[in-house]
């Protein structure tokens, strides 16, 4: 099972199901060839993609070569340079000696060598608490194909965070309990041209992080599995080459003619010595957080980690606009870049020992709005102050005017509202969630729907219009939704209507003009 020779990898293309080594997927990926790889879960998706760019990225580098677009013996002849005396084990899938290296799996060095757990699926040895978050049933089949423990160990190997005693995360993340998103701005959703972008301007991004103070070796380490661990040793990153491809946990994949289990062991230390970083190593795709920084506050510059709630419409907007983060090449387009683009992220997002679940979400970039984005700060300043300024009236609109009425609903229109009450807030809570889902939905397509050269009252005048909208259908499920209070349902009605309008005039002043219906009975 030697990834640079066998066929391990389905393939769908655009002739058909096909198997494939590992060189001979990038050179159909450089022909564009790929449609889809079977048997990858979403989740996997793009830490594979990620694993892929890095790899080609320092194989290119080595050569001297800028062009992806390359023969599957030239994927090969470096894919096996970079294992240097690790020679073909650190391809192998399954090696039984554990003094030598397999592939993502470091040789074992020192210490007891008995497991600490034994897994007979792939999916058991995935991202230890993901199952239940991605309609992934764990232990589904002790018969899965090869490429499967592939995918899981990737994505084991390359995404994992803190997880317990001896389970050590990733240096890409801001701490152990944080997570790595993925952010990658693109042209095409095919595999292969986004890949081949994705490739090219990794290597421009490469001439900075080895400018940087991060003390690199541009020879150094690319595959850091080929290297012993005993669980109790950290890597330098002056050891290691800007692309390194890291593992976090000692694992070993057995069985004879095909992958039976896989077996674990702890680890005291991280692999790679670098927590005081705060997950800034020059990861192109994890974009660095610099909330707070300028202005005095308590804040160290960190990698960006997503809250427990996921990727939001405000995230979108603080990523498109630059906003208090700092982006590099993998999220502006190359200067030859024509059409429609789409700014794409996704993330695992963990906590102390849980996951709350796998997100994603794309914007696509109209080609007529890619100047006022990615131009320079004339262009792009007055867009980005009415996309904040249209955020400030959604916490407005949510807060000032939505919330009371739905409080008042939900507690039978009392003179004076508690707003901490239980009951209240469980009916909040189902209606804030329906509120932000319906205007997030539209606020990226308004946005670039304004001109270029627009009226700022006028399209925010526009966007409190659907913003009402969308909250007047929040508030009338809640009333339909929910039990009514009986020979009192039409004063409570009344009630209810007459804090939303009160709240929307009161706070948006300038809408009083608005022919919108504000009667009681609404």
């Amino acid at each position: 099972m030697n990834l640079l020779t066998d066929p391990l990898l389905r393939v769908q293309t655009e002739r058909d199901l096909e198997y494939l080594s590992l060189p001979a997927l990038l050179a159909r990926l450089g022909q564009n060839e790929v449609r889809h790889l079977v048997g990858i879960q979403r989740h996997q998706s793009d830490a594979f993609h990620v694993f892929l760019c890095y790899l080609a990225g320092a194989v290119l580098a080595r050569d001297g070569s800028s062009n992806p677009v390359q023969a599957e013996d030239f994927w090969r002849e470096g894919l096996l340079n970079l294992a240097g005396k690790a020679g073909h084990d650190a391809w192998r899938l399954v090696v039984n000696d554990v003094t030598k290296p397999a592939f993502m799996q470091p040789p074992l060095a020192g210490g007891s060598r008995t497991p600490t757990s034994v897994v007979n699926t792939a999916d058991e040895l995935d991202l230890l608490p993901t199952a239940k978050n991605h309609d992934v049933k764990q232990k589904r089949a002790d018969t899965a194909h090869t490429d499967t423990w592939l995918y899981a160990l990737i994505s084991l190997q390359t995404m994992s965070g803190f997880y317990g005693r001896g389970n050590q995360g990733i240096t890409r993340m801001n701490r152990g309990y944080g997570n790595r998103p993925v952010v990658e701005l693109i042209r095409d959703r095919m595999p292969g041209r986004r890949w081949i972008d994705a490739a090219t301007r990794l290597l421009e991004h490469r001439k900075h992080v080895l400018k940087e103070p991060f003390g690199y070796d541009p020879e150094g380490l690319v595959l850091v599995w080929i290297e012993p661990w005993d669980g109790g040793t950290s890597l330098e990153l002056a050891k290691l080459d800007p692309f390194y491809i890291e593992v976090c946990r000692r694992v070993r994949l057995r069985g004879t003619g095909a992958v039976e289990c896989a077996e674990s062991y702890t680890s005291a230390q991280p692999r790679i010595a670098a927590k005081e970083l705060n997950g800034v190593v020059g990861d192109p795709w994890l974009p660095v957080d610099l909330k707070g920084i300028d202005r005095g506050k308590k804040a160290s510059v960190r990698a960006l980690t997503f809250p427990p709630g996921g990727i939001t419409a405000e995230h979108m907007r603080r990523l498109i606009f630059e906003d208090e983060l700092q982006l590099c090449a993998l999220q502006k387009p190359q200067p030859n870049w024509k059409g429609n683009m789409w700014l794409v992220v996704s993330v695992l997002v963990r906590g102390e020992g849980v996951t709350d679940g796998f997100c994603e979400w794309e914007v696509q970039v109209p080609e007529q709005k890619t100047l006022s984005i990615f131009g320079s700060p004339a262009h792009k300043d007055a867009l980005e102050k009415l996309s904040r300024d249209a955020i400030a009236y959604v916490g407005i609109m949510q807060n000032r005017v939505l919330k009371p009425a739905v409080f008042a609903h939900a507690l039978g229109a009392p003179q004076k509202l508690d707003l901490d009450d239980d009951f209240g807030n469980s009916a909040w809570s189902r209606s804030s969630r329906q509120f932000e889902s319906l205007w997030s939905a539209e606020y990226f397509p308004w946005l670039f729907s304004v001109p270029e050269c627009f009226d700022d009252e006028e399209e925010l005048r526009r966007w409190v219009e659907i913003l009402r909208e969308h909250a007047l259908t929040v508030l009338k499920e809640a009333e339909d939704g929910s039990a009514n209070h009986s020979g009192r349902q039409y004063r409570i009605r009344t009630e209810v209507r007459n804090r939303f309008w009160g709240g929307f005039y009161r706070n948006f002043t300038f809408m009083r003009g608005d022919h919108g219906d504000g009667s009681a009975s609404s």
